[in-house]
């Protein structure tokens, strides 16, 4: 890499070059000018591969609506506009274009860069951004260029020398003041591209935690998801722990130190318990085909949630919250810690935080019943310890937690991992996990399962009307079929008429009386 002038730097183009920016430049006027910058300069000066998740972002100087919608049109990609609101926002309108091709995942941000004097208004630009690992940015035309030996690099803030020193510097505090949402991606690119936060930086953090608070909750959530999104998310999720900037964003964060000792079972306080539990979900996510077949983890890694994230975040959320609701249900029961619903506590909790956070129905209600069931697993290795575990119980598992049990497994491998249970607690859960598996495949296959009467069935055998009796009925009936109870219709027909004698038969069918 070569120093041309202060600020400027060249390399070779095609150290810069993806395919699709071919296709950008079809989209392009004659006149329309196109700088790559952000992350994906900093990356290829770093000399990073190119992954699976593909980011880039460019600033035209026309419309970029127009220029995004042609180039999806173009390559067959998915394209929305994102309006920033605020007086201070640089670029209020990003238009941007997404294409899947698994398992691939592109993304491309577009905005405008205005000006008379193009390289002013480029340089201006930089300034204006989060790091000086950030503040860069390439000519599309430089890196098209055949040969491309000479592509300038625009660097007005010394990132390129920051790099070499390994160092992650605020191109200036008043940017981190303008848009806070760039503290949390401070801390979440010093870990992924393992460099060093500056001291400015911190002492910033320190004094300003509440600033986050300013920024909208779509783009913290955002923000958040993306530290979960990467494999070692824990590491900077406790960085953030560690100078309170996570309590500010989720004040139930806050109460977790206040638990030293939780009892027989645990060997960490509360707060390093729970990020060692993300730490081991990490590790387990890693592994997972050591742990479960095949079969389980065919839809691992499958459920969307908020446009670019999946279920995989969602574990690791859960792994995070499986405990939340410990420090409200602490109580010494004869000199005994307990922490009696404090599973229910923590779904609850769950919700509370995934509203506030704009999180959606979807991605709140995933992680809140795994939080309500993380100690099922538990409590079914203990049954199988002490040859209880029978079939009423296995069919109740796969009928309550049947659409959460992969992820359920893997939470409770982390967290017995976590807890520091022993070799042998640790293959007895194992062996709970094979026999729930092999009694779902051997003697209730899901796919194949139906309840052998309708709802309109079970009104017309008892002659009700519809109501809340009806659900519990079919409910009590599903129940019996999995426990191998109620195997023909005409048991089932039997199996009915008794349940509706025992919960209230003869009253009005008309009121919802349960």
């Amino acid at each position: 890499m070569e120093l041309v002038s202060k600020g400027k730097h060249t390399a070779h183009g095609l150290n810069f070059y993806l395919s699709y920016f071919d296709d950008v430049a079809k989209v392009l006027e004659r006149d329309e000018l196109c700088f790559i910058v952000g992350g994906w300069v900093r990356d290829r000066i770093l000399g990073e591969p190119i992954g699976y998740n593909v980011d880039v972002d460019f600033l035209v100087t026309c419309d970029p609506v127009r220029v995004a919608k042609d180039f999806a049109n173009r390559i067959g990609g998915h394209f929305f506009v994102f309006e920033k609101r605020g007086f201070l926002i640089k670029r209020p309108v990003i238009a941007t274009v997404v294409l899947n091709i698994p398992p691939y995942r592109y993304r491309f941000d577009f905005s405008e860069l205005k000006g008379k004097d193009i390289e002013k208004a480029l340089e201006e630009d930089l300034r204006d951004r989060d790091f000086t690992a950030n503040a860069m940015a390439v000519s599309l035309d430089d890196v098209l260029s055949i040969g491309a030996k000479q592509t300038i690099i625009y660097d007005p803030t010394g990132g390129i020398k920051d790099l070499e020193e390994g160092i992650l510097r605020p191109v200036s505090l008043e940017n981190l003041k303008k848009d806070p949402v760039r503290i949390l991606r401070g801390f979440r690119i010093a870990v992924e591209k393992d460099l060093r936060l500056t001291e400015d930086f911190y002492e910033f953090v320190e004094k300003n935690r509440e600033l986050i608070l300013k920024a909208a909750p779509e783009r913290i959530t955002h923000e958040l998801f993306r530290i979960m999104k990467h494999p070692r998310g824990s590491k900077v999720m406790r960085k953030i722990y560690e100078v309170g900037l996570l309590e500010v964003i989720m004040p139930e964060v806050k109460r977790l130190k206040e638990i030293k000792d939780q009892g027989e079972h645990h060997i960490y306080p509360l707060d390093e318990h729970t990020f060692r539990t993300l730490e081991e979900v990490e590790k387990v996510i890693e592994e997972k085909e050591k742990y479960l077949s095949k079969e389980l983890l065919e839809k691992f890694g499958k459920f969307e949630v908020l446009g670019e994230f999946s279920d995989v975040e969602l574990l690791k959320w859960s792994a995070f919250f499986h405990d939340i609701g410990k420090p409200e249900t602490f109580e010494l029961k004869e000199g005994k810690v307990t922490f009696i619903g404090h599973d229910r506590v923590g779904e609850e909790k769950v919700k509370e935080i995934g509203k506030r956070l704009r999180w959606g129905d979807k991605a709140t209600e995933f992680v809140a019943k795994l939080v309500r069931h993380h100690l099922r697993p538990f409590y079914l290795r203990e049954s199988m310890r002490k040859g209880e575990l029978k079939r009423k119980g296995k069919a109740k598992f796969w009928r309550e937690c049947g659409d959460i049990a992969p992820w359920l497994f893997l939470l409770s491998i982390a967290d017995a991992y976590a807890s520091g249970d022993s070799k042998e607690e640790i293959n007895d859960l194992l062996k709970t996990i094979e026999e729930l598996e092999r009694f779902r495949k051997e003697e209730m296959d899901q796919r194949d399962f139906k309840v052998l009467l309708s709802g309109y069935e079970i009104m017309e055998i008892l002659g009700i009307k519809p109501g809340r009796m009806v659900g519990e009925i079919k409910r009590r009936l599903e129940e019996a079929q999995m426990e191998g109870k109620v195997k023909t219709k005409e048991e089932a027909t039997e199996f009915v008429k008794e349940i509706y004698k025992e919960i209230g038969g003869g009253k009005d069918e008309g009121t919802d009386a349960p």
